[in-house]
C-alpha cells in the first residue's frame, strides 16, 4: 500500500486470512429518534472515547448513544448490484 502522495511502500498490516472473523466496534448516535452518526473503530476503547465524547454534547431526554462489536465475515463475497 502507498501511503497518500508519499510514494512509500508500507506493508500491509493485515491480511485477509488474518482479517476473517475479525470484531471491530460500532459507536452509534441518536438524536431526537433518528440515527445520526455511526463510527466504526479496530478497539473498544476508541469506540468508548467516542461515546464519551458523545454523552458530554447530548441532550439525555431526546438522545442516546451506544457501542456494539460487530464480527466481520470475511468468508462471504459482497453483493454486487
Amino acid at each position: 500500500m502507498f501511503l497518500d502522495g508519499i510514494k512509500e511502500y508500507v506493508k500491509e498490516i493485515t491480511t485477509m486470512s488474518e482479517t476473517r472473523n475479525q470484531r471491530i466496534w460500532v459507536a452509534v448516535r441518536v438524536q431526537r429518534g433518528f440515527v445520526s452518526d455511526i463510527r466504526a473503530y479496530r478497539d473498544e476503547a476508541s469506540a468508548r472515547s467516542r461515546e464519551r465524547s458523545w454523552r458530554r454534547q447530548m441532550n439525555p431526554d431526546y438522545d442516546e448513544t451506544g457501542v456494539s462489536a460487530v464480527r466481520i465475515n470475511k468468508g462471504r463475497a459482497p453483493a454486487r448490484s
